[in-house]
């Protein structure tokens, strides 16, 4: 049977059945391989993606910080939840949790658990996007009442204590689509070739060789004929002697069976556009990328590109929670870092046109702070022209005191 008679409805079609997924969710595709964000974490290539994503999203260190003018700084005194959002979850795995909700669903729910005597939250719970509804929005995600509200476990929430985290939300709508069911089609063909391949792997779909004889055989004749070329040549690579008319012909993959390859190759390459993510990122390396040829252009191209909308995604929502006046960010700098020898020129260009100081220079490389080392040197030759860069300029000049004054000569 071919990859395509296959797909196409020639061979048997097993739904997916999960409990946990409701059945408005679990939507079947074409392919008849019914798509779940369970069953597309089987397809390897989105497991890739969303385990990339979410490594790098959660690797990130992340602060508050308030804005004074031109000017950033750090809030000396985070908000507790920055430090730790759950305390049944290390910070790494709150934020993995968070960005697979909203790259498997396209929506992220967190649940305040517990305020502070400001009111502003101490914890934060991810709640799973099945244990959410969203009441007063029609089958589009659209606002249907004076109020959109949420109810956790069928129990409802107050909507100040749900954090609605989306992404790729459309005009109108509340609800972010979810990526994976929008891309069903390509994901169901992804798992289809797989099961195919494993099938025609496992049951031995087709058979590697052909014993052929003019003679008519008996099923007892072919099944010792068989037999005894097993036993005979099976797993050796010892020269066969055949006789009576009999005929060895290999028979190799025809292009209709060796389609699952390229399509297998076809949907990892659609899988990592659907989520933004080059495919030399995930090991496909036969493609090529223009976002540079080494790994310090390709890395600066990834973050640019891929990595930078979760960020920004998750930061505006986050910063609600602060208090006025503050914001929260992820320090992408430790991606965006070169080799060792482009860092120390860059720092050494940077103190010497004096707009940083050694301690910032310590500080990016998670040094601790030296005496003196927030002073800003200027390079002499800086300066408005005709200007005395020493500073000494319109000072009056100093006697010698040992050759005394005009004045006082005898």
């Amino acid at each position: 049977m071919s990859l395509l008679s296959w797909l196409l409805g020639g061979g048997e079609a097993r739904a997916l059945t999960e409990s946990a997924i409701p059945p408005n969710w679990a939507s079947a595709s074409e392919s008849g391989i019914s798509v779940s964000e369970r069953s597309a974490l089987q397809h390897l290539t989105v497991y890739a993606c969303v385990r990339l994503l979410a490594d790098a999203v959660a690797s990130l260190p992340w602060d508050a910080y308030r804005r004074r003018g031109p000017v950033r700084e750090q809030v000396r005194t985070p908000p507790a939840w920055v430090t730790r959002p759950d305390d049944r979850w290390t910070r790494f795995e709150w934020l993995f949790q968070l960005v697979c909700s909203l790259a498997l669903r396209g929506n992220a729910y967190l649940h305040v658990i517990a305020r502070d005597q400001a009111q502003f939250p101490l914890l934060l719970e991810v709640l799973h996007p099945d244990d959410v509804g969203v009441r007063g929005v029609d089958v589009r995600g659209v606002p249907v009442g004076e109020a959109v509200s949420y109810a956790v476990a069928g129990q409802p929430v107050p909507a100040k204590n749900i954090v609605h985290v989306r992404r790729f939300v459309l005009p109108g709508s509340v609800i972010g689509l979810s990526p994976i069911e929008q891309a069903r089609q390509g994901i169901g063909l992804g798992l289809a070739a797989e099961r195919y391949g494993a099938r025609w792997f496992g049951e031995s779909a087709n058979p590697s060789s052909v014993l052929e004889t003019d003679q008519a055989l008996s099923g007892d004749a072919v099944t010792h004929l068989q037999k005894q070329w097993l036993s005979s040549h099976g797993g050796r690579r010892h020269p066969a002697v055949l006789s009576g008319g009999v005929k060895w012909r290999p028979i190799s993959i025809t292009p209709e069976e060796s389609q699952f390859l390229q399509t297998r190759k076809f949907q990892r390459g659609e899988i990592a556009m659907l989520f933004g993510i080059p495919p030399h990122m995930i090991g496909d390396t036969e493609r090529s990328t223009s976002w540079g040829q080494g790994i310090e252009a390709q890395g600066i191209g990834f973050v640019t590109y891929s990595l930078r909308p979760w960020l920004a995604c998750i930061e505006d929502a986050l910063s609600d929670l602060t208090p006025r006046g503050q914001f929260v960010r992820f320090n992408v700098g430790g991606l965006l870092r070169g080799d060792q020898k482009a860092r120390y020129d860059a720092y050494n260009s940077a103190r010497t046109a004096g707009w940083m100081s050694v301690n910032e220079i310590r500080a990016l490389e998670d040094l601790p702070p030296i005496e003196g080392g927030d002073t800003y040197i200027q390079p002499l030759n800086y300066g408005p022209l005709g200007a005395d860069p020493t500073g000494a300029a319109g000072q009056p000049e100093q006697e010698n005191p040992a050759s005394g004054s005009a004045d006082q000569a005898p």
